[in-house]
């Protein structure tokens, strides 16, 4: 059952999340600290709701880069079963969120693919706009690939949801053209491919729309504010953008029919299988951006878990 277009199972959610939502209004005009003061309330909530798995652990790691110091949050579950790093990018629009808001999501990883779970906590635009971002999820994945022995693993998935998913993708691109590492898949979660943000559709109205095209256009102008003007993006800024994606890993790709990023994500996804690159692509019917998160324990996210930690085993 649907309403206004969003799984019944779904839509109930969200309206549980009101309590929450309503301690932190959301701010209009945009503005950068109250955005981020909305996002710190409701990742505390959801993090709650979801909860971390007592069967990873995590330490920090503290590696030195040209812009200065850079954390990982490294993941261990209670029974390493694999020999392959999961190296994990996190979302939030590029401009909010932490490794801290992702322990819940990176300990499931961990806990339900017997894998190491690296996150890299990137540095977040306005402040730092491209390539800031991008330069530190290079940074950790070139560390993490250096340092697989330390971990007893000699395979590396690069991953992540969102604006991590994102990242992920345009961090197979600069490393397919540069730095060469060995990836084994890539693993991206509704990601945020396409600055010229394909809006407004009548499809994604509606209080259920959890990321809308207002933030959508808010996030890749704080990202892209370096950029000239009237010009078209690098494709490591836009994975979108690539006109070439040859070369690229084994690709899991997801997306939800109320996902504002329904069309760039498939079209993404057609464009790795016309250049040749094995692409598994799930739609999840009615389902509104992060619908695995905020509602967990629904039918539909379960089967969406499930999807990735399958073709991740696949790889491992």
């Amino acid at each position: 059952m649907l309403i206004q277009g969003v799984n019944s199972h779904l839509a109930l959610a969200l309206l549980r999340q009101l309590p929450a939502l309503r301690k932190s209004p959301t701010p209009n005009p945009l503005e950068i600290n109250a955005l981020r003061t909305q996002s710190n309330v409701l990742n505390e909530y959801l993090t709650r709701q979801f909860g971390v798995s007592p069967d990873a652990t995590f330490t920090d790691q503290f590696i030195s880069t040209p812009h200065g110091h850079l954390r990982l949050r490294i993941w261990t579950p209670s029974q390493v079963t694999t020999d392959t790093v999961i190296y994990y990018v996190h979302g939030g629009g590029l401009i909010f969120c932490s490794v801290e808001d992702y322990d819940a999501r990176c300990a499931f990883w961990a806990t339900n693919t017997g894998s190491t779970v690296v996150c890299v906590d990137y540095r977040l635009s306005p402040e730092h706009p491209y390539p800031a971002p991008l330069d530190d999820v290079m940074s950790g994945l070139m560390w993490s690939s250096e340092n697989l022995h330390s971990f007893g693993a000699t395979k590396i998935i690069i991953a992540g949801d969102s604006a991590g998913g994102g990242l992920a993708a345009a961090a197979a691109l600069r490393n397919r053209d540069t730095t060469k590492i060995d990836i084994s898949a890539q693993i991206l979660i509704y990601p945020m491919l396409d600055d010229r943000n394909l809006g407004p559709d009548s499809r994604f109205t509606g209080p259920f729309i959890t990321w809308g095209f207002a933030y959508n256009a808010f996030a890749w102008n704080a990202y892209l504010q370096d950029q000239p003007t009237n010009s078209n993006p690098p494709i490591y800024a836009a994975p979108a953008r690539a006109q070439d994606l040859k070369g690229l890993p084994p690709t899991y790709i997801d997306m939800g029919t109320k996902d504002i990023f329904l069309d760039e994500d498939t079209a993404y996804a057609k464009a790795l299988i016309a250049a040749g690159v094995a692409v598994d692509a799930h739609m999840w019917n009615g389902a509104p951006h992060g619908f695995d998160y905020f509602a967990h324990k629904t039918s539909i996210a379960q089967k969406a878990w499930r999807a990735r930690f399958d073709f991740a085993r696949k790889h491992l």
